[in-house]
């Protein structure tokens, strides 16, 4: 087989054409048909070279379709967040120009002729191909794609009617005028990424379609209305059938009303089989009756209140890149609905259209992005004369005009029949101007039954709704209130300076914004150990009607499998494949782990997302449906005071949607848990799942369990200058060095905890570089004294800082019954700490000369808490192993606190060791220091030193969502304050 028969040709820059694309058929809707189809996916042939025009292709391979080459030997990923890989010359890029030159016989089904003679199509059809491409079959033209994830289809009827087997050719460039438009936050990979097939399409055949299934929530009514055209784009009459609603009518006979159907929403995902036949092809889709509206301040579906539980997702795979396996999509829903999401966002691209199908039977409301991303454009660069781009933005130049509003009515084309849309959105900051005008009018006139919305329209002089990313609590609480103070106006008019607009005069004081429903497009950023205060941003949503709730950023985190130098497995992220440009591990910003793992962070949301609030008191919870449609009728209540060891269930009446009730509980024990659990099965979520679960801890009694010592030894000092208080051993400096029988290596106050990712240098705050360069991090201990008072030994040390005179004061005060000992630790940090640096941490650390790889807590859990985040921690005995209480982030750091720990017991075969906490304490136990955490840059890097190193917390700095959000709320941050800890360490024996 020839591996090209396409002659250089140096003069056809195809790949920097405006308005991109040649020879492309219309835009049309994604439609499962009966008509012959034959899938092109597996292993092709593939060249590989640095020139667009095909000079110096390399010798023939093979890869496979779909997939991104550079994740299959050919080049390397790269990840920037907004700046561009390559100079910013629209519409040119460079003559050095990573090139795929794909290749494969194609042959079309004998039985195909037939439906040729009769006059019939054979098309070509590629669901996504990044950036560019051109196509040839026998060396003959075909054409040239524009959009990388929007469908492209091609009529190669002439080429292939002859039932022959052919050469069909793709050549696919990395880099073209398209780049300027898919600035995306993602990974700049290449390749056929979707699939590729060859489609009969037959004449007369439903070419395109347009359904509207409206809902009349006054009178449970629907009204189908069903628009089927052939090739030319008439309408044509096609047979609709709907056999659940008895429907069976000509398309052209106009609306079809029934006068019940149960609706469809994304808490009853309601659809009806139907099918739209012609004569010669026959259309299958499901069907969701329902109603979209913009109601002054209020966004309603069939006519209540919604409130978007939501997230961002990019398609991501770690092996595979934004390639989608279809078991991905399914675990991505499955997720979502495990955790009470009920909206998702596609960033910022529309999704495999398989995915929207998948939504549409689970039950999720989605916001399709349009595929325009321009970020690059409006960047905060210091680099060139025009360091921001935002004169040349697309959004405001001609040359775009056509090319970006042909993506907008295509996208909208494709996916109009997926019920679960709800919301489309032109893209993604890209700023606005004469172009996204032109946007806006195509997506209303392609589709007037939804909201059409921009977030960068921060006036919302066109946008139906008014949305925002990372807007703080303070100000989405004024936006609720519809009063906006003069400094919060003042920095939305510099947000619209910052795109390259010029403010209208009185600035945002007559945008139309505040008359229109709100909702955050992004915020809560999941970066690493984060995202902060959800519960404090879905109060206000219960606050203010005209809050919408939101979608937090992102999804998944986009590591990608690799090595590191010293072959350890990592998910690797920008940078660790040679880029010299580079966003690092900013694209590691998911509410799972690469691998699909859910991370702490979301069973966070789950909770503060719940349709249901749950509040446990003393003998009595309340429990209010969120829910807009449902009843309570499909949850159990179920209440337990023996720590979640058994449950006993408690009436609950079918409370309706926006209700409350309240339940009696037993009488008041330590703890007393209450959980919801689903009855049945409802779709991806299994009969018996805990929907929300909230307990009501008895703090006094708790601490009860740990009493005075019966008993006390006094300290004694030995000829060494060391001293022995029953198990505990203390060196003449007066550390700890021995438990019992177990030894220790460290055991001191301290400050100090690894950064989080919202702690970093990108950060609004960077509080990392703050504390290393008054090196927190490596604080020196100094002995001032330490004395036996009666039976007490008394350890007074200072906590110093190299190079300043800041640091903490610590009283460490010891007693032992001889089995046990108990420690009080003051600390007192320097009296002129800065007031605007918060501490990382007040604390205690201990490290174990062994491993101890069991665990068992009495304690908040099972996953981590902080102060800002721990939603759906109930207090219970959890056990675990060593390395089940860390979090594997993609970039190590702070993780694996328990909060409110009032035991902890870490063992293994021979025995180990038991913390008792009274006031409850956070706890952690690693295999590795918080030094390890802070040195290394990738999860898979981190090496255990055969210690155990366990850290307990009196408090701890909040975590946030500075890395691109809002820094903590006031009360989450830990000034510089004294705490006291008291514990009780006693040596455990196998």
């Amino acid at each position: 087989m020839p591996t090209t028969t396409i002659p250089v040709d140096r003069t056809d820059r195809w790949w920097e054409e405006l308005p991109g694309g040649r020879n492309r058929l219309p835009a049309r809707a994604h439609l499962n048909s009966d008509a012959p189809q034959l899938n092109l996916d597996g292993t092709w042939g593939f060249r590989y070279g640095q020139r667009a025009d095909g000079t110096g292709l390399g010798e023939p391979g093979t890869i496979e379709v779909p997939g991104m080459w550079q994740l299959q030997g050919h080049g390397a990923p790269q990840y920037t967040n907004v700046i561009y890989p390559i100079p910013r010359q629209a519409p040119h890029v460079p003559d050095e120009n990573p090139t795929g030159h794909y290749f494969r016989t194609v042959q079309a089904p004998a039985e195909w002729s037939n439906t040729v003679e009769a006059g019939g199509r054979i098309v070509l059809r590629f669901l996504g191909v990044d950036s560019a491409a051109r196509i040839w079959i026998d060396g003959q033209d075909v054409g040239v794609t524009s959009g990388s994830r929007l469908t492209q289809e091609f009529d190669v009827t002439d080429a292939l009617a002859d039932g022959a087997e052919h050469l069909l050719e793709v050549r696919v460039v990395q880099w073209s005028v398209n780049t300027y438009l898919e600035d995306q936050d993602m990974w700049w990979t290449s390749g056929i990424f979707r699939s590729v097939d060859l489609l009969l399409r037959p004449a007369g055949g439903v070419e395109d379609l347009t359904t509207v299934a409206d809902y009349d929530p006054a009178t449970g009514a629907g009204t189908l209305t069903v628009t089927a055209r052939d090739a030319s784009g008439e309408e044509i009459p096609a047979q609709v059938q709907v056999p659940a609603l008895g429907i069976d009518a000509s398309s052209t006979d106009g609306p079809i009303t029934v006068q019940q159907v149960a609706p469809w929403s994304a808490e009853g995902p309601t659809l009806y089989d139907a099918t739209i036949a012609t004569d010669s092809e026959t259309v299958t889709l499901r069907i969701g009756f329902r109603r979209v509206e913009v109601d002054g301040e209020i966004f309603r579906i069939n006519g209540e209140r919604i409130v978007l539980r939501g997230v961002n997702r990019h398609e991501a795979d770690p092996r595979v890149g934004r390639t989608q396996h279809f078991e991905n999509m399914d675990r991505d829903v499955e997720l979502m609905k495990l955790h009470n999401l009920n909206a998702v966002r596609t960033s910022h691209y529309p999704p495999h259209p398989r995915f929207l199908e998948v939504c549409d039977e689970a039950g999720l409301y989605v916001l399709v992005d349009g595929d325009f991303e321009a970020h690059g454009f409006h960047s905060d660069s210091t680099w060139g004369e025009d360091p921001s781009g935002r004169a040349e933005r697309p959004a405001d130049d001609p040359q775009f005009k056509d090319a970006l509003v042909e993506r907008t009515r295509r996208f909208i084309a494709r996916d109009r029949n997926s019920t679960s849309v709800v919301i489309w959105s032109l893209g993604n900051e890209a700023a606005t101007g004469q172009v996204t005008d032109a946007m806006f009018d195509a997506a209303e006139a392609a589709d007037p039954t939804r909201p059409v919305i921009y977030e960068q329209d921060y006036r919302t002089d066109r946008s139906a709704m008014f949305s925002l990313m990372y807007s703080t609590h303070e100000e989405s609480e004024q936006i609720g209130r519809r009063e906006l103070s003069a400094e919060y106006r003042e920095k939305l008019v510099h947000m619209l300076r910052g795109l390259g607009l010029d403010a209208p005069d009185g600035g945002f004081d007559d945008a139309p914004a505040l008359t229109k429903p709100f909702f955050w497009i992004e915020f809560a950023h999941a970066m690493g150990n984060g995202a902060g205060s959800l519960k404090e941003y879905m109060d206000l949503v219960e606050q203010y009607p005209a809050l919408h709730g939101g979608f937090i950023w992102e999804w998944i985190d986009h590591g990608i499998d690799t090595t590191d130098a010293d072959g350890n497995p990592i998910w690797g992220y920008g940078g660790d494949f040679g880029e010299r440009l580079h966003d690092a591990n900013f694209v590691a910003d998911g509410l799972v782990l690469p691998d699909r793992t859910p991370s702490p962070a979301l069973e966070d949301a789950k909770h503060h997302y719940s349709p249901v609030r749950l509040e446990v008191s003393p003998g009595r919870a309340v429990v209010k449906s969120r829910y807009a449609f449902r009843d309570l009728s499909h949850l159990r209540a179920e209440v337990s005071v023996d720590g979640r060891v058994t449950w006993q269930e408690l009436e609950l009446h079918p409370v309706a949607p926006g209700e409350q009730t309240e339940l009696t509980l037993p009488d008041a024990a330590e703890v007393t848990t209450v959980r919801l659990v689903t009855r049945e099965a409802d779709g991806p979520v299994p009969a018996g799942h805990e929907l929300v679960t909230a307990d009501h801890v008895d703090a006094r009694a708790l601490a009860a369990r740990v009493p005075a010592l019966s008993r006390q030894v006094a300290p004694e000092q030995l000829e060494d200058g060391s001293w022995q208080l029953g198990p505990a051993h203390f060196d003449d400096l007066a550390r700890l060095t021995q438990l019992g029988w177990i030894e220790v290596e460290h055991a001191w106050a301290d400050l100090y905890r690894a950064p989080v990712d919202n702690e970093r240098a990108r950060t609004r705050v960077p509080l990392e570089a703050r504390w290393k360069q008054i090196c927190l991090d490596v604080a020196r201990r100094r002995l001032v004294e330490a004395r036996a008072d009666g039976d007490a030994l008394v350890v007074r040390t200072h906590l110093g800082l190299d190079g300043n005179g800041l640091g903490a004061d610590v009283t460490e005060t010891w007693t032992s019954d001889g089995t046990a000992v108990d420690v009080q630790v003051e600390i007192a940090p320097s009296s002129r700490w800065p007031e605007d640096l918060p501490l990382p941490r007040l604390g205690w650390t201990i490290a174990l000369d062994r491993q101890l790889t069991a665990v068992e807590y009495d304690g908040y859990g099972p996953h981590e808490s902080y102060p800002d985040t721990g939603g759906g921690t109930t207090f219970g005995t959890w056990s675990a192993t060593l390395e089940e209480l860390q979090t594997r982030y993609v970039f190590p750091q702070e993780n694996g606190n328990r909060a409110g720990t009032v035991r902890a017991r870490l063992t293994d075969d021979a025995g180990g060791v038991e913390f008792a906490m009274p006031e409850g304490l956070g706890f952690a136990a690693r295999p590795w220091s918080s030094a390890e955490l802070d040195l290394r840059a990738h999860n898979g890097s981190l090496r255990a030193d055969g210690r155990t190193w366990v850290t307990i917390s009196a408090a701890l700095h909040g975590v946030g969502s500075a890395a691109c959000g809002p820094v903590p709320l006031p009360e989450y941050v830990l000034t510089a304050r004294s705490a006291t800890l008291r514990m009780r360490l006693t040596p455990v024996s196998a």
